[in-house]
């Protein structure tokens, strides 16, 4: 008599309990992968792949506590970051606000062009503003280089002055080194507009003066007289815009 088939155990075998868990965590894998093929909200992206990765732990282990600053974030990381931080904020490239219109869209030339340095500097004694006669040669001869006379474009003098040249309260003649460097500009523009043989004769509408006082220093770690002779300067710029350029419509 032939043996009777033994049948198996009831229920489903321990390893199939297993497999159905692992295919089911393969599914919503699978499924969260397709939703987040089309990102149209980068901000709540990030915060899900910020919340996996704390969940997960940093490297990859559990237990870990979770912190705002990720210190596995690279610069790039963090770059994107900031960038999408400020794409998200209003400002003057990404408003959809048009402002306020105008009567006509009509734009306005409120620059001067492009300013040409003309490569000399006209130095000057401490606490003074008093144009020397070498000085004067310096700018005769500066002019002459630049072909700056008998032109039409506008010459903008920057004036400076150097931070020690002056003691506390001023010297009695000027009060600050703001009120130096301009002087030292107004000078320089007296010298050029004054006729020869004094000085040069040049047309007074070009000119442009401006004090820097002693914002720019060329030698920021000078500390003796000497040194400080670069500070002590008047420089003069060349536009490329012309004085006729700048005037208004029927006052020529």
């Amino acid at each position: 008599m032939a043996d009777k088939c033994k049948c198996p155990p009831a229920g489903a075998p321990e390893w199939m309990t297993t497999y159905g868990d692992m295919m089911t965590l393969l599914l919503c894998f699978f499924v969260l992968i397709v939703s987040f093929s089309e990102v149209k909200k980068e901000e709540q992206f990030q915060a899900v792949v910020e919340h996996i990765k704390q969940a997960f732990g940093m490297m990859g282990g559990g237990g870990k506590i979770p912190i705002t600053d990720d210190p596995t974030m690279s610069l790039i990381k963090r770059l994107d970051a900031m960038r999408l931080k400020q794409e998200k904020q209003p400002n003057r490239s990404n408003t959809k606000d048009p402002g306020q219109k105008g009567r006509e869209a009509k734009v306005t030339k409120i620059r001067e062009g492009m300013v040409v340095g003309t490569g000399g500097r006209i130095h000057f004694e401490p606490g003074s503003a008093v144009l020397s006669e070498p000085v004067k040669q310096a700018v005769r001869e500066l002019v002459a280089s630049a072909k700056i006379k008998g032109t039409e474009n506008i010459l903008e003098l920057r004036g400076h002055a150097s931070a020690l040249e002056l003691p506390e309260g001023g010297n009695g003649e000027f009060e600050d080194v703001w009120e130096l460097s301009f002087a030292r500009a107004r000078a320089l523009q007296e010298f050029m507009i004054t006729a020869e043989p004094a000085g040069l004769g040049m047309n007074p509408e070009r000119f442009r003066v401006s004090a820097n006082g002693a914002r720019e220093p060329l030698d920021s770690r000078a500390y003796t007289t000497a040194e400080e002779q670069l500070n002590r300067r008047v420089e003069v710029l060349v536009s490329e815009t012309l004085v006729t350029e700048m005037q208004t419509p029927g006052t020529e």
